[in-house]
């Protein structure tokens, strides 16, 4: 599976999980109870660093694309230097 993919499901999973938590939480007099308390936080900080970690791995990743980009544009001018117009002014 792709890095942007996993990291999309992540982060989805993440504002999905706070709406559902907040609603719960505002229609609920006593939420949370303790066993859904240590269930939400493990829930919660899974998604938290499941996001955040593949979000730094997406940026490395496009980092590396980037810079293979600039390199092959690089090649490219290099070669396209090397040709010498000639006008018919300067003939």
């Amino acid at each position: 599976m792709d890095i942007k993919t996993v990291f999309l499901i992540f982060g989805i999973g993440l504002a999905c999980f706070a709406v559902i938590v907040s609603f719960i939480g505002l229609r609920s007099k006593n939420f949370p109870s303790r066993g859904a308390l240590i269930g939400f936080l493990a829930a919660g900080l899974i998604l938290v660093l499941g996001t955040a970690y593949f979000a730094v791995e997406l940026s490395i990743e496009e980092a590396h694309e980037r810079e293979e980009g600039e390199k092959a544009i690089g090649e490219e001018e290099t070669e396209a230097a090397g040709i010498r117009l000639i006008l018919p002014d300067q003939a």
